[in-house]
């Protein structure tokens, strides 16, 4: 079972970007420093990133995460102080270490733990949740099981984008081996292109992101797509879209197609640009219940997998590419933030401006908390 977050320091305070009503967020808040515990990590955070989880709080619709809560998830920082008796070194994690973590704590005991998944645990714990502080914060509580070490000298930046980067990997993964197969990306989002980025890395084959709005197209491009579709203009039917994709990947459909959003239609399209035996990976979170045509997913012998969070295996690949220099994650950011200015943050998600050919795309929106700059 998990244990209870402790008590934090009452006489130690930190700034912090609190959740105190839907649309409300106060840059000054000032909240205790936690306290770590046996098992546990006091992390400064460098950098924190918005997920679209954080997006959907901030909004009033998410189904568990609530004001007043600190949000934010996706991060890098160092290591202040180390829970328990063994003080600044517990043969894992040394003071000063540069670390990026999971958004949850599995509790390492349920059978889906045993059996290594413990991104499907049943008792996991989950940061920006009954009373656990996330990152956009001076500094963040972390447990041991959910934390990784990352090389001296990675950027910050980059250390806060493992988190969703190893989600699109995890996808990836259970797409099945590369092997040169084509590609399809429905949602240009971070989680989208993370997926794009490990499909290129474990040699998939050509690749065409579909979204909406052309200015999604710079982001697709950097992040090494073949192609891009326009999902927007003029609002096209499934056939249309897969029309475009096979146009871009020269006639035929896509061998495996990833569902990284929830707009309306999207597992149509998927469907409809998938090739007779093909795979479709769904990594995104829908609003309501989605209608699907089993007809056509009947006909094509489709094989339709749902992929869910990432494991530390996934961590562990995502590091080593940053290491070795073979991922380059940093296109995909393209707004960053200082912690005072979490509200224009947010309000750049919430509120984009109008797809047109000169607006700059929105990717990755980047909180620079403690002297990440």
């Amino acid at each position: 079972m998990n244990t209870p977050i402790p008590p934090a320091r009452s006489d130690v305070t930190m700034r912090a970007g609190l959740l105190t009503a839907p649309r409300v967020l106060d840059p000054q808040a000032r909240l205790a420093v936690p306290r770590p515990g046996p098992g546990e990590l006091l992390v400064r955070v460098l950098a924190s990133g918005i997920c679209g989880s954080d997006l959907a709080a901030y909004r009033g619709t998410h189904p568990y995460k609530v004001a007043p809560i600190v949000l934010g998830h996706e991060f890098c920082g160092t290591v202040t102080e180390i829970g328990g008796e063994l003080g600044a070194d517990d043969g894992e994690f040394a003071l000063g270490d540069l670390v990026c973590s999971a958004a949850f704590s599995p509790c390492d005991t349920c059978v889906e733990c045993r059996r290594g998944a413990p991104h499907l645990c049943t008792d996991r714990r989950n940061l920006s949740h009954e009373g656990w502080q996330g990152s956009f914060a001076e500094y963040v509580l972390l447990r041991r099981n959910m934390t990784h070490r990352l090389p001296p000298g990675t950027d910050p930046v980059a250390g806060a984008l493992v988190e969703p980067l190893s989600i699109g990997l995890h996808a990836v993964r259970l797409a099945g081996p590369g092997a040169g197969r084509s590609v399809a990306v429905l949602g240009s989002g971070t989680i989208g292109l993370s997926c794009l980025l490990a499909a290129r890395r474990l040699g998939f084959g050509p690749a065409v992101c579909v979204d909406a709005g052309p200015a999604k197209a710079r982001l697709a491009e950097a992040a090494g797509a073949a192609g891009y579709v326009d999902a927007r203009t003029g609002s096209p039917s499934p056939a249309e879209v897969a029309e475009l994709v096979c146009g871009r990947l020269g006639g035929e459909r896509a061998e495996t197609v990833f569902v990284s959003a929830g707009y309306p239609g999207v597992l149509d399209q998927a469907v409809a640009a998938l090739r007779p035996g093909g795979t479709i990976v769904v990594v995104s979170y829908f609003d309501a219940p989605v209608p699907a045509d089993l007809n056509a997913l009947v006909g094509r012998e489709a094989r339709v997998l749902f992929s869910s969070l990432s494991v530390p295996d996934d961590f562990r690949r995502v590091i080593s590419w940053l290491a070795d220099g073979t991922l380059d994650p940093l296109p995909l950011v393209t707004h960053h933030f200082p912690l005072d200015d979490v509200e224009e943050a947010m309000s750049v998600l919430d509120s984009p401006a109008p797809p047109a050919a000169h607006t700059a795309p929105t990717g990755k929106v980047m909180l620079r908390i403690g002297g990440a700059a």
